[in-house]
């Protein structure tokens, strides 16, 4: 007797959905175990390892098919959309604003090209300029951050689904004599 899961497996367009989400669990862990050793100060590194941590959970979940661990996932995934919109809220206003009232100018972390390129900027109109661009840039950036945040929310909102449907059939099995 085979019984049949009432839904195909998720997929993004054509793409399978638990390898994408797995791939971008993995990238993920990795940016943030990256970003970990180059971060400074201690509550910037903790936020790196909470990170990690929810990326793997996310992986796990999505490669073992656990109903659980994709619940959380899915909790904390529609948690960083809201973290990401409010980025995308803040970061690029402070960011212009920062550039186009010329404190870059007093940046010490800078490149030797980038001050140069700085130091070039002296009316207010080409302050104005670099402050838009980039903040646009920025703006844009974080736009594209939230769209793959929304992304993964749906696929693993979608790998959930299927798992609780994987589940209630796997324990719905009865032997017939």
């Amino acid at each position: 007797m085979s019984t049949q899961i009432p839904m195909d497996p998720p997929k993004l367009f054509c793409m399978p959905a638990r390898p994408l989400v797995c791939g971008l669990a993995l990238f993920g862990a990795v940016r943030s175990f990256i970003q970990f050793f180059f971060s400074s100060g201690i509550v910037v590194g903790l936020s790196h390892i909470a990170v990690l941590l929810l990326d793997l959970l996310l992986l796990f979940g999505a490669y073992k098919n656990d109903v659980f661990a994709l619940k959380w996932s899915q909790r904390v995934t529609f948690a960083c959309v809201i973290v990401s919109i409010s980025r995308f809220l803040i970061y690029p206003v402070v960011f212009a604003s920062y550039m186009a009232s010329g404190l870059s100018r007093n940046f010490t972390g800078l490149d030797p090209a980038e001050i140069e390129i700085i130091s070039n900027v002296t009316s207010a109109h080409e302050n104005f300029m670099l402050g838009m661009i980039s903040g646009f840039t920025l703006e844009f950036a974080t736009g594209i951050s939230i769209g793959v945040e929304c992304v993964k929310y749906l696929l693993v909102h979608r790998l959930w689904e299927y798992a609780k449907a994987t589940e209630a059939i796997s324990s719905s099995r009865y032997v017939i004599p």
